[in-house]
């Protein structure tokens, strides 16, 4: 054989090795974003619907396999005025007891809450979260069970973060009257671009990106929000750098059907007041720091969840007139 070809050979077999471990890392990233699940942590408080005097009933909404139930939480403030029911689509984390504040919320203007927990996640079963397709599979779920058995007339998609992701996909599939999507990304594999682009190599993290966009797949949240018809409210944080302006929706998509709420000196939690955010800030800087040993277990005894968790009344009332508009 000619010495050219078997150089041709050796660069061509050099690159598909090459390709491959690029294939194999982006498969490990995967798993560690979403191979594991995701429930309470013991150093934290999570509110209850009890603390705000809500009413709570578990339903089982749907099955995934043969083994995997999602459940959903209904939460009611007496009995609700409504004629529409919200869905809250949680982010990502323990499930939807991260956003009891905001549901408690909703149901003190008079709606019904369903929130239901994804694949892997608080109330449902599932030995991982497996990829961000699980919240739009809960979604999708939520929204059947509560015109199937919950006979709601209108029924409001609302959701943070991934389930803002999931709300919009979501919307696409089912029909939803409504959708507000708070810092939603846009694409799943461009979610783990950004967390390696500030974590390693930017190169690598180049590199990679095409080989997590295969692994990852999953929809782009901005067409869905064009493509379901359905009025839709983009929140953001213009300082957001985990859903960073070159992966937010609300940069992305446009259509008639569509209402955009930048809210200014607000980064990821835009419905939460700058303190909050600041102190959200310091409780989720100081869990990293847990494993070094440098944060007591006072800390977290004595820390206000309360003060953390504080919404924004003028940015929650700007969803509350969308939800409540024609």
């Amino acid at each position: 054989m000619e010495p050219y070809l078997i150089a041709i050979i050796c660069v061509a077999g050099a690159i598909l090795l090459f390709g491959v471990a690029l294939f194999v890392f982006a498969l490990f990233i995967k798993r560690a974003a979403f191979g594991s699940r995701c429930d309470k942590n013991t150093l934290l408080r999570y509110f209850t619907g009890a603390d705000f005097g809500l009413s709570e009933e578990i339903y089982e909404i749907a099955s995934v396999g043969k083994t995997c139930r999602i459940r959903a939480a209904l939460y009611k403030k007496g009995e609700p005025s409504r004629d529409a029911l919200v869905i809250f689509c949680h982010g990502m984390g323990p499930g939807h007891i991260a956003y009891t504040t905001e549901i408690a919320y909703f149901c003190s203007l008079g709606y019904a809450v369903l929130a239901p927990d994804y694949e892997g996640c608080n109330l449902s079963d599932g030995k991982s979260i497996k990829s961000l397709k699980s919240g739009v599979v809960a979604a999708e779920a939520a929204v059947k069970f509560a015109r199937r058995e919950l006979k709601a007339e209108k029924v409001y998609l609302v959701g943070h973060s991934w389930g803002a992701y999931s709300a919009l996909v979501a919307s696409s599939q089912v029909k939803a009257d409504k959708v507000v999507a708070m810092s939603a990304p846009d694409k799943p594999a461009k979610v783990i671009y950004s967390a390696l682009s500030s974590r390693t190599n930017k190169f690598l993290a180049k590199l990679l990106y095409p080989f997590v966009s295969m692994v990852c797949g999953g929809k782009s949240s901005a067409a869905c929000a064009e493509k379901s018809g359905a009025p839709v409210l983009l929140v953001h944080g213009e300082n957001d750098e985990d859903v960073p302006r070159g992966n937010a929706a609300f940069y992305k998509a446009e259509g008639e059907n569509i209402k955009k709420l930048l809210v200014k000196d607000r980064a990821h939690n835009p419905y939460n007041t700058v303190a909050a955010e600041a102190r959200l800030k310091e409780l989720t800087g100081n869990l990293r720091r847990v494993g070094s040993g440098d944060v007591p277990k006072e800390y977290f005894e004595n820390f206000d969840f309360s003060a953390a968790t504080e919404e924004d009344v003028a940015v929650m009332g700007e969803i509350s007139r969308f939800l409540s508009g024609n």
